[in-house]
């Protein structure tokens, strides 16, 4: 132990930088390891907290060509599919999560709820902590998760307690039936409120088209059975009008089918947005590469620093000391700094744990809640440690210790080339890297900097509470009173918030349309900006008309204005230039949709969302701020969450920018390790090499000329390795574009900006590192050994 110390020691002191770089790049490759791997775990086991999640389904349905795949069903098919056979043990017949307020004790809190029909809950079976999940079977009982229950009461014990949706004097309570532990942060049902719906909603509707179904099954060998029966019995019992479009089909799998709910969180139908398992696979493989590039540095250290350690090991060898012991103690150096690495990147992750780097993964990077993680990353370290040392231990005791002590090993072709290897992979993958993250880049922009047909920059959007919705013109006159304020509209959605919005299908037959719907108020069109092209604007008169845009009237050639959309229908009062409403996911120059305006709305209301209109030149912090705090007036306390279009884009593309990111700043990485080892490995070289740089210099030889023999190796390595890795670049960034339906081309000044610019890097780095001997007096180079 104490020969390992000092040798270690001793080592260290002699080579400290590139000791000190190879504790940096490997720590920094080891948090990045961590860091990465946490939102692989986060989407692989994403829905794997229920209770035998393996049994849990969720219904994909196809109504229509059309319509697609959708996740939205009528209540009598859901229900029908979940008595179609006895493997099926429950069914969750869900409608959707609204976020609402709630007053408990004279305290306002929001919190998001999802209904549902009976105890739609029992799919999913939650740890119940206070009372029963059975309590959904009764009107107005409520359960709520742990989390909640702290919140509001700061006990679990309120079973039989009150929350009052809005305010208490609203007169709307609900009963706490029951509190369950929470569900885990990656998973489909989150922790919300649950309330039943009233159990007569639907009940024989079949053509609402409106819920979201799951079900429990005893075994997952028998959904194929399950899927056969329900089909059949669909054949029976459904409308004339559904059974003739049934009969059309093959079997259940053009209709409908189960989707285990482990496989939910890759599904794009109802999410487009959802993961791709390529692109875990792929932050697999990045998360291996940077650890790969950082053992490589590593490795090429040991190899480059053995021919200066030739010498004291078998000076050693003569004096008794045993082969096995000197592999053994090289082997333990090798291993001591890797784990001393590993010390450093935990107290990185550590620093930056509350910092930026939280935003690049969904997973929380507490250190206590990925303890597997944790030691995986520790093992590697060993391993990365033993193997780094492994061929260095075994080169350096390999010699005749006579022929050690009588000559000089400074280069050797062997270990030149291994050398020069493992560089060639480290430039591949800065490479790929490089390129795949200018293709993501120019689509980001191309998203950001496109027309949308409407003047998304002047736009503000915020929340709004049932108070504030009550005072609707209160809260126009406030708002309108506020600086650099220009316009005030609610509307039911944002634009370009999400992928899909109401679809409605209206007509039959030949008159038959369907369309993506908007509810908005009547000065809605004007704030955001939106040009009528053919009719009128809406009125505060009307009561149900349509705006349809020129895509519907493209699609639909016999809808005009001042007449109904289809017999029987609404008005259409006017048409509007073609506006991307939803996301470069979709082709809205090419989908209908339809503004809607009802004036006398009394079963659902449309003024979820205030859009402001804000002047040219406006403070925009200001004008949050002053928003914010007249929005208050309303509702005390709340927040309204304004904010501008630049931020519901980011949000809309949360997972897309969220890879692009992590792209970034691995790639940056990257070539962060790999330019240490490109110094490191010509820091030694030069020093090996300084007798011939000297006899150079005596020739005449200049020092640019010396700087070009070292820079000229290294620029023909890059090339080859640009040329390898650009496809495999190309790859990436072609794979991530996939999900658009809308995406910019693939430029070629990507390929060549990648080249340039890890090019000029690796030049600098190398004419820094071999300026010193380039410049060194001759007679003190030709001294050398």
């Amino acid at each position: 132990m104490n020969t390992l110390a000092r040798n270690f020691s001793h080592t260290f002191r002699r080579f400290l930088t590139a000791s000190v770089l190879n504790i940096i790049g490997l720590a920094i490759a080891f948090a990045s390891f961590f860091v990465i791997m946490t939102q692989v775990d986060y989407d692989l086991n994403f829905n794997k907290g229920y209770k035998d999640y393996q049994n849990i389904y969720r219904l994909e349905i196809k109504a229509n060509d059309e319509w697609g795949w959708q996740l939205w069903t009528p209540r009598p098919i859901a229900e029908l599919i979940g008595t179609a056979s006895p493997h099926i043990q429950a069914s969750a017949i869900t409608g959707w999560v609204n976020d609402n307020d709630y007053e408990v004790n004279g305290n306002l809190f929001n919190e998001p709820m999802m209904t549902g029909f009976g105890n739609f809950i029992k799919v999913f079976q939650p740890e119940m902590v206070a009372g029963s999940t059975d309590a959904l079977e009764k009107k107005d009982n409520v359960l709520i998760p742990v989390s909640m229950a702290m919140r509001m009461f700061g006990s679990t014990d309120v079973v039989g307690k009150m929350l009052f949706r809005g305010k208490q004097s609203d007169n709307k309570p609900v009963t706490i039936g029951g509190v369950y532990k929470d569900f885990p942060e990656n998973s489909q049902i989150g922790n919300y409120i649950f309330m039943p719906f009233d159990p007569d909603i639907d009940k024989n509707n079949w053509g609402n088209w409106n819920y979201t179904c799951y079900y429990r099954l005893n075994n997952p060998a028998n959904v194929s059975e399950v899927e056969k029966l329900a089909f059949q019995k669909l054949m029976k019992i459904a409308p004339e009008e559904l059974q003739e479009g049934l009969q059309e089909e093959k079997d259940n799998a053009d209709f409908f089918h189960l989707i285990p709910l482990s496989e939910v969180h890759f599904s794009k139908i109802g999410n487009k947005s959802a993961s791709s398992r390529t692109t875990v696979y792929l932050l697999i493989c990045v998360s291996f590469l940077i650890v790969i590039v950082a053992a490589i540095n590593f490795t090429n250290f040991s190899l480059a620093e053995t021919p200066m350690r030739l010498k004291s090991i078998n000076t050693q060898k003569v004096l008794g000391a045993k082969t096995s012991s000197l592999r053994g103690g090289l082997i333990a150096e090798s291993v001591l700094i890797s784990l001393i690495a590993f010390a450093v990147s935990l107290v990185l992750l550590l620093a930056v744990r509350n910092s930026g780097i939280q935003d690049l993964v969904t997973a929380d990077l507490s250190l206590g809640k990925h303890l597997p993680l944790l030691a995986a990353t520790f093992g590697i370290s060993i391993l990365i440690g033993v193997l780094a040392g492994l061929y260095p231990s075994f080169y350096v005791t390999s010699f005749p210790p006579a022929l050690v002590l009588k000559g000089s090993f400074g280069l050797s072709p062997k270990g030149r080339k291994l050398r020069t290897a493992l560089v060639c992979f480290q430039f591949f993958v800065a490479f790929m890297l490089i390129i795949a993250i200018g293709i993501m880049y120019t689509q980001s922009r191309y998203i950001r900097t496109s027309e949308y047909g409407y003047d998304k920059d002047a736009i503000v959007v915020g929340d709004v509470t049932q108070d504030a919705r009550k005072q609707k013109d209160a809260v126009v006159s406030e708002l309108s009173r506020i600086s650099g304020v220009e316009g005030v509209a609610f509307s039911q959605f944002v634009l370009n918030s999400q992928d899909t919005y109401m679809s409605w299908g209206r007509g039959e037959g030949d008159k038959n349309i369907n369309f993506a719907c908007f509810p908005v108020d009547e000065h809605y069109l004007d704030v955001m900006g939106i040009r009528i092209t053919d009719g009128r604007n809406f009125k505060p008169s009307d009561n149900g008309v349509y705006i349809f845009n020129e895509a519907a009237r493209k699609k639909y050639p016999w809808m005009a204005v001042d007449m109904p959309a289809t017999p029987g229908d609404w008005n259409v009062v006017g048409f509007c230039e073609n506006i991307r409403f939803s996301t470069f996911r979709n082709n809205d120059i090419v989908e209908p949709m339809a503004f809607i305006y009802v004036s006398n709305a009394k079963n659902w209301s449309y003024e979820n969302r205030v859009n402001v209109r804000i002047s040219a030149g406006t403070d925009k912090v200001a004008v949050i701020r002053s928003l914010q705090k007249a929005m208050e007036k309303f509702t005390p306390g709340h927040d309204f969450n304004f904010r501008f279009m630049d931020q519901v884009l980011d949000n809309a593309y949360r997972n897309e920018l969220r890879f692009t990111r992590q792209i970034l700043l691995f790639s940056l990485l990257a070539i962060v390790i790999s330019m240490i080892g490109v110094f490191g490995l010509t820091m030694f070289e030069s020093e090996y090499r300084r007798k011939e740089i000297g006899i150079r210099k005596i020739f005449g030889s200049t020092t640019g000329e010396i700087l070009r023999m070292f820079n000229k190796r290294y620029l023909y390595i890059l090339i080859g390795c640009f040329i390898v890795a650009a496809p495999f670049g190309w790859w990436i960034g072609q794979h991530w574009l996939e999900g658009f339906a809308e995406r910019t081309p693939i430029r070629a000044w990507i390929f060549l900006t990648s080249f340039l610019l890890v090019t000029a890097i690796t030049m600098i780095t190398v004419t820094v590192q071999s300026w010193k001997n380039a410049n060194e007096n001759p007679a003190n180079s030709i001294k050398t050994e």
